[in-house]
């Protein structure tokens, strides 16, 4: 297995220009639907995805919903993943009725979006939602998107075991990638268009390399009823490295399927920017102090403006080419080193550490059985 660096020598960033100097939510940062009509202007818009089968997960909040409402614009056929299949129908269905409004008299309309009930926290239930999607999309699958995600969380524990942060950020991602494989392979040479894997990783990846050997916070962990405690665990370490499994997971997958005499499948990480939506909800006033003190105000992000660089790596030509992946990517473009601690942007020394994914891959097919 090669472990050659996917680190670009020359970052790629069409849409520099515009984050040159944020200024808050709703400045002239481009959005999921800019991204979406700069890639396929009109008329070719409604139908420029037609065919192509698109799984998101955490898709019934935030990010997730901008990336769908985005993408179905385009005519994607699309698969939603969440846990509150209510919440989610109200999404789809608000997506559905405002595309209608917006597009009356197109001769295209396309499928309506599909909901799949999926837990990210328990194996046994990955595999269930696996099982749904494939029946029902007929083993067709294009691009899987994973979206979902918690963060900061008090040490606790998934279904299985895991720590929640590991366990659901990246263990649970990695399952449901490696059932659905076969179907991006198999989707890619029906098609003869390489199938994609993103990954929604974050700048928080700076704050932690994976734990190796003790990633699931079990070594000092004592119990006292159903309260466990562990002295090592930092909630923002264990999300950091939760972060960093995004980036080397999808480094690994795309060593394995987008190199070589036949690339079928590119994969990518991203940092989707700051953004204020439900995955804040384990934050606390120590928290709130240490972000007021960053000072993040001009870096924040609207909601549609944190799906940009989603849809940018879903649709953008230049990941046409497989030579172009298994790339860490943030403002709509490919990321650079990071320079000094401060600036959000840059990846930290360790994201494209090839050696850490081939492990991290090894271990995570031991912890998931697959």
């Amino acid at each position: 297995m090669s472990t050659t660096s996917f680190a670009p020598k020359t970052p790629f960033q069409p849409y520099a220009d515009l984050f040159k100097s944020p200024n808050g939510p709703g400045d002239g940062r481009p959005t999921a639907q800019q991204i979406i009509l700069d890639r396929f202007p009109a008329p070719t818009t409604a139908t420029a995805l037609k065919g192509r089968v698109i799984l998101i997960t955490g898709a019934s909040s935030g990010i997730g919903v901008e990336t769908a409402r985005a993408l179905y614009s385009a005519g994607a056929e699309l698969y939603l993943g969440a846990r509150d299949l209510g919440k989610l129908q109200k999404v789809i269905d608000e997506i559905v009725s405002t595309h209608k409004s917006q597009n009356e008299g197109n001769s295209y309309t396309p499928p309506v979006p599909q909901k799949l009930e999926l837990h990210l926290d328990s194996l046994s239930q990955v595999r269930t939602a696996a099982a749904d999607f494939l029946k029902r999309s007929n083993n067709t699958l294009h691009i899987l998107i994973n979206n979902a995600g918690v963060m900061a969380c008090p040490l606790s524990r998934t279904k299985d075991g895991f720590e929640t942060q590991i366990g659901t950020n990246h263990l649970g991602h990695f399952l449901l990638y490696t059932l659905l494989e076969p179907a991006l392979l198999s989707s890619a040479e029906k098609s003869g268009k390489i199938s994609k894997l993103i990954n929604l990783s974050s700048s928080g990846h700076r704050m932690s390399t994976v734990r190796f050997p003790d990633w699931n916070y079990t070594a000092n962990t004592k119990k006292t009823g159903d309260k466990e405690e562990n002295p090592d665990y930092v909630k923002w370490q264990a999300y950091g490295q939760s972060k960093t499994a995004n980036i080397w997971m999808a480094s690994a997958i795309h060593r394995r399927h987008g190199t070589g005499a036949n690339p079928r499948l590119i994969a990518l990480s991203l940092h989707p920017g700051v953004i204020q939506t439900e995955l804040g909800r384990h934050l606390d006033e120590e928290d709130a102090k240490m972000f007021e003190q960053m000072d993040f105000g001009p870096q924040y992000k609207s909601i549609p403006q944190g799906a940009a660089t989603t849809v940018w790596a879903t649709v953008a030509e230049h990941f046409d080419d497989p030579a172009n992946g298994g790339r860490y990517l943030e403002d709509c473009g490919e990321s650079a080193p990071k320079v000094g601690d401060a600036n959000l942007l840059g990846f930290e020394k360790w994201a494209y550490d090839a050696e850490g994914a081939e492990k991290l891959w090894e271990e995570s097919v031991k912890a998931v059985k697959a």
